[in-house]
């Protein structure tokens, strides 16, 4: 498997295959039940931001909607960009109810020639839908930068608090937007909200469990990660577009091997196993 990794702000972004439709480990949305429709408390990280109209924004928007749904993403993410115009219509029906998805590019702060590019992809999707990058709230980008699955979605109630487990993947499949539209509905009538999305025992959804998967083996020794992340050059994987991923993390940690002792480097070694083992698990669901 090539690398599909992109690496920016010293995230590595683990973009799922175009055609991803899948929602987290088993296509489903997972709402804590509470009494009257309301959600436990798992507030979002406060947070500023600026939309692509370049008004300022921050954690109040919540409070504007029975639900907002937050779809993370980034220029060079080809399922992303794939499923803009889908979300442009489910944004309509959101609206609707008075919910609203707004998109949150995580790499537009970074430059204006990110921005304008991020705009322009919009302009050619025919997506209208709010879009921002957010640029303050320490915790907030921090929990950014712990998404590593392009797209994810999370949904917020009008409280702040986050909605059941993010949906990692595309949402554009109708079963599941239709999904969505009847749990923000249950919300705002005050029903009590659980699982939502439907499964389906898919290609896709065995891609999006096994990368979910990878993506804890970086949290289980995430301060390493972090380190051999922060060491990356930027445009590090368009150098290297020919090898996998475990052999551009091989690379990446030998060029920076003198901030680790042994025992740290036999730990990354191990884990790079294992992410190489996901890797040629999912090459060959792609293949059959």
């Amino acid at each position: 498997m090539k690398v599909f990794k992109k690496i920016a702000s010293g995230l590595v972004a683990l973009v799922l295959i175009t055609s991803l439709a899948a929602c987290g480990c088993n296509g489903t949305v997972d709402s804590q039940s509470a009494p009257n429709g309301a959600t436990q408390e798992n507030p979002f990280p406060e947070f500023t931001g600026t939309d692509f109209e370049g008004n300022n924004v921050d954690s109040t928007l919540f409070s504007n909607n029975e639900v907002t749904l937050l779809n993370f993403w980034f220029n060079g993410c080809s399922a992303c960009v794939n499923e803009m115009p889908a979300l442009e219509e489910l944004n309509e029906k959101l609206r609707e109810k008075g919910a609203e998805l707004v998109g949150v590019n995580v790499e537009a702060g970074e430059s204006e020639e990110l921005l304008s590019e991020a705009k322009e992809i919009l302009a050619k999707q025919g997506a209208t839908y709010r879009n921002l990058f957010i640029n303050g709230g320490d915790e907030a980008q921090d929990y950014v930068g712990k998404i590593f699955a392009f797209p994810t979605t999370i949904m917020v109630d009008k409280n702040g608090n986050i909605i059941g487990e993010p949906i990692t993947g595309s949402i554009e499949d109708e079963k599941k937007m239709d999904a969505i539209l009847k749990l923000v509905e249950d919300i705002k009538n005050g029903k009590e909200v659980a699982t939502a999305l439907p499964s389906e025992d898919t290609v896709d959804d065995k891609v999006a469990a096994l990368s979910k998967e990878q993506n804890n083996i970086f949290l289980e020794h995430q301060e390493l990660w972090d380190k051999v992340f922060e060491n990356i050059e930027k445009n590090a994987s368009e150098q290297l577009p020919d090898c996998t991923y475990a052999e551009f993390l091989t690379l990446q940690i030998e060029n920076c091997k003198d901030l680790f002792t042994e025992e740290e480097l036999q730990t990354l070694k191990k884990d790079l196993e294992r992410i190489d083992e996901i890797d040629k698990k999912i090459q060959g669901l792609r293949e059959k």
